[in-house]
C-alpha cells in the first residue's frame, strides 16, 4: 500500500547531493555501512531530509544504482554512434 506522506521532487538539488552522498559512502564503507544518518552528515543536511526524499533506504540505494547504470548506458550510446566504438 502506497503510503500518503508527501515525497521531495525527483530534480531537487538535495536529492541529488543525498544521491551523490550514498554513492560515496557505497564506494567507500561498502553497502551495510550506509546510513541514513551517515548519508545526511556527508550531505550537510538534516537527517530527516534523507526520508523525505526516499521512503526507505533500499529506494535509495536502487536510485544511486539506476542513476549509475543510466550514465553507463549513456555512454555506451555515444560509444555506439562514434566512427571508433
Amino acid at each position: 500500500m502506497a503510503s500518503d506522506r508527501r515525497i521531495g521532487g525527483p530534480d531537487s538539488k538535495n536529492r541529488g547531493v543525498l544521491l551523490d552522498a550514498a554513492e560515496q559512502l557505497m564506494l567507500e564503507d561498502g553497502y551495510a555501512a550506509v546510513t541514513s544518518r551517515r548519508v545526511a552528515e556527508r550531505a550537510a543536511l538534516k537527517p530527516q531530509l534523507v526520508h523525505y526524499y526516499f521512503r526507505t533506504m533500499d529506494e535509495m540505494f536502487i536510485e544511486v544504482f539506476r542513476r549509475r547504470a543510466k550514465q553507463g548506458l549513456e555512454a555506451l550510446a555515444e560509444a555506439l554512434q562514434s566512427d571508433q566504438p
